[in-house]
């Protein structure tokens, strides 16, 4: 079973089905199937691991962007720049899709 370590910032997100992806640099890709999202101070949260892509940054749609709860490209790259301050719009993310069980 995958362990996907989240910022609590995202726990209710997560929770209610709002965020179903994340972005991910540098990671190992996890399995497909059963997971856990796992968080600093909240309790973790049981997930299926649907969909595993790579894609950078300046390819992504609305419609990935949404999935990963975030409503412009903008919200998600200044996110994504506080967990990789050398991140470029180039590089490669790793995108994992999942749903809550």
């Amino acid at each position: 079973m995958s362990q996907i370590n989240f910022h609590s910032d995202f726990y209710e997100a997560i929770k209610d089905g709002n965020k179903t992806q994340t972005a991910r640099v540098d990671e190992p890709a996890p399995e497909l199937g059963k997971g856990e999202a796992i968080f600093d101070d909240k309790p973790s949260i049981e997930i299926r691991i649907t969909k595993v892509t790579h894609k950078n940054f300046k390819e992504l749609t609305i419609a990935e962007i949404k999935k990963d709860g975030f409503d412009t490209k903008e919200e998600l790259w200044s996110v994504l720049l506080g967990f990789y301050p050398d991140l470029k719009q180039t590089d490669h993310l790793m995108l994992i899709e999942f749903k809550t069980v």
